[in-house]
């Protein structure tokens, strides 16, 4: 039996198809330096596109010496690391992406479309429409499937960003993806006599296509907390702060969280990265220093929008480490269970089962044992 783990790469996608399923762009590909490098990150989780490195250019996200994508320039010459357009509901906006082949080989890509999510734990992250389409990314049209691109050359593909009428005014957040039209090889990872764990790493990157409709002056920006809780990871305590934007806006705050204990306070910073309209995200505090088992006064305030401040006040409790007990069950097993957890009638249960395991054992056992001595006496 094999687990299979499917790895992700920063900003990743699958195999997605554009509204020209089949069309294989061609020409139009320039040379570019050798020396054109750049890397992206690799993640487990499906996250934001991380921006290159080494050589290449400041708005390029890629895999290194591999492929890479970027937002073309403007008329002014100008470019940025995702795409940011202002598209009334029920109109559409034009521009255009580079697709970078940075290789030795010719290589063909696949481009495909995906959906803008906030990550766990705040932060914009973008998750490839598998099946059908959903979300922002739909509204991208125009480009093709498959992209063939010689050694070091590059290609732009023009889009289409088209707003459906019905749409709300808000701020929405889709992407563009690229990777190789090649299934990935699994890679072991480890293995015993009865199982191996393998891994997919699939290396493809993404581009935000964010898209604001309406005014962004008349657009409201608006913050809230959902409550508290105290969690324990090893030695360390920490606050979960469940935050939600009520507001149209991508939003993210600063602030503190404080909370009394032993008579004292004690202060901790609070990040929140961006979390798109109408999402959440569970926001992680280190709080070094809270007693474990102790329920203690605390507050939040975080700072956000145009010189907005969310408040929330009210006791959190601090779980204690769980307390284990090692029980005998058999001859020679022992079981770790939570003290005062497992109530009588478990244990019960417990036992009755390691003696029909047993008594299912003796009786596989004892034909197995009486073999032999049969033997012997029919050759006596």
């Amino acid at each position: 039996m094999c687990r299979w783990a499917r790895w992700v790469g920063r900003a990743v996608n699958y195999r997605l198809g554009g509204p020209a399923a089949g069309h294989v762009s061609q020409a139009r590909a320039r040379r570019l330096p050798r020396s054109f490098a750049l890397a992206a990150v690799a993640a487990v989780a499906v996250t934001a596109a991380a921006p290159a490195m080494a050589t290449g250019p400041a708005n390029m996200m890629g895999i290194n010496g591999k492929f890479g994508l970027a937002p073309a320039p403007n008329r002014q010459g100008r470019s940025s690391l995702y795409f940011q357009l202002a598209v009334a509901a029920g109109h559409s906006a034009r521009s255009a992406i580079m697709v970078v082949n940075l290789g030795t080989a010719t290589q063909t890509l696949k481009i495909g479309r995906a959906i803008g999510i906030t990550a766990t734990n705040g932060g914009s992250a973008y998750r490839p429409n598998l099946q059908g389409c959903a979300g922002a990314g739909c509204w991208v049209r125009g480009l093709p499937r498959l992209v063939t691109l010689p050694a070091h050359a590059e290609e732009r593909l023009n889009f289409t960003v088209r707003v459906p009428f019905d749409t709300s005014p808000g701020q929405y957040l889709g992407g563009i993806s690229a990777g190789p039209d090649t299934r990935p090889r699994p890679v072991i990872l480890g293995s015993s006599r009865k199982a191996s764990s393998r891994a997919v790493v699939v290396e493809d990157v993404t581009i935000g296509v964010a898209v604001t409709v309406g005014q962004l002056s008349r657009l409201t920006t608006r913050f809230r907390i959902d409550g508290v809780q105290g969690t324990i990871s090893g030695p360390m305590a920490r606050l979960g702060i469940r935050l939600y934007n009520a507001g149209q806006t991508f939003a993210h705050a600063t602030g503190t969280a404080s909370c009394a204990a032993d008579g004292s306070p004690h202060l901790y910073a609070v990040h929140a990265g961006t979390i798109l309209p109408r999402d959440q995200a569970r926001i992680i505090v280190n709080a070094p220093g809270l007693p474990e088992g102790a329920t203690l006064p605390c507050k939040v305030s975080l700072y956000y929008g145009n010189h907005q401040t969310v408040t929330w006040t009210g006791r959190v409790r601090i779980p204690g480490a769980p307390a284990t007990r090692v029980i005998h069950t058999a001859n020679g097993a022992y079981t770790a269970i939570p003290d005062g957890g497992v109530p009588p009638w478990a244990m019960a249960l417990i036992g009755i089962g390691v003696l029909i395991l047993a008594g299912i054992g003796a009786v596989l056992i004892r034909p197995m044992l009486a073999r032999p001595r049969r033997r012997q006496q029919g050759r006596a």
